[in-house]
């Protein structure tokens, strides 16, 4: 074994140490399970990486939300979500009455960047042939459906869902919701300090928030659906 395999050794055996220690300093919040309920392509992955260096047993998927058996099993939760309006959204009512003492991040991002990072990611380029409106293909399973109306769609759902989820716990419990941006550079420190300050996070180590998929797409998205986005964002704005 050579000296880079056995450095690579010895830091991830650090890293598990710093995590079991990290763990017994956060027993309160893991007790109680930290729910991220914002939508995808808002840092869920790099959220998950940086609770679990905190000591969290970690879900980031699309089942934890429908799986009873995963609610149980973990202590942070991120990912999943729906794509349109009350189409498999986040059931973040019962997990409020179910889990009392639970808290909420909200992640967002901005709706511009996000909707390019979401069309990307549904594998929209600038190559993509656009496909007649059609309202039955406006469904959680279709949501690759490369139309302007899927454009919409997933703008009107990301500002109606967020507000939905705003009001939510403004009316019963605000202390239980933080809402931040973590995708932002300009502004991601302050926005990690926020939540690390909400859920006061312990740790031995310095923590540094990771860059998951941190790789930006080269692909770019043809003229006439950045005018459309434009357009739909002129349109709509959120009221909160």
């Amino acid at each position: 074994m050579n000296t880079v395999a056995r450095m690579k050794i010895v830091n991830y055996l650090i890293e598990k140490v710093f995590q079991l220690l990290n763990r017994y300093l956060n027993h309160e919040a893991r007790k109680n399970k930290v729910f991220c309920i914002g939508l995808h392509k808002t840092g869920t992955t790099s959220l998950a990486n940086y609770f679990r260096r905190f000591g969290f047993s970690s879900a980031h998927s699309k089942y934890w939300n429908f799986e009873k058996s995963h609610l149980k099993k973990f202590e942070f939760f991120s990912d999943g979500g729906s794509h349109f309006d009350n189409d498999r959204e986040f059931d973040f009512k019962s997990l409020y009455l179910n889990y009392p003492q639970a808290k909420f991040i909200l992640q967002t991002r901005d709706t511009e960047k996000w909707i390019i990072s979401k069309l990307k990611h549904a594998g929209w380029t600038q190559n993509s042939e656009i496909q007649p409106d059609n309202t039955d293909l406006i469904t959680h399973d279709q949501w690759r459906h490369k139309s302007f109306l899927t454009i919409r769609r997933f703008i009107e759902h990301k500002l109606n869902y967020e507000k939905k989820v705003i009001d939510f716990f403004e009316s019963r419990d605000p202390k239980r919701l933080i809402v931040v941006d973590i995708t932002d550079r300009k502004s991601q420190t302050e926005a990690v300090n926020r939540v690390k300050q909400y859920l006061q996070l312990k740790s031995v180590n310095n923590i540094s928030f990771p860059h998951s998929n941190n790789k930006k797409s080269k692909n770019l998205l043809d003229n006439d659906v950045y005018d459309f986005i434009n357009q739909v964002l002129s349109e709509t704005s959120p009221t909160y």
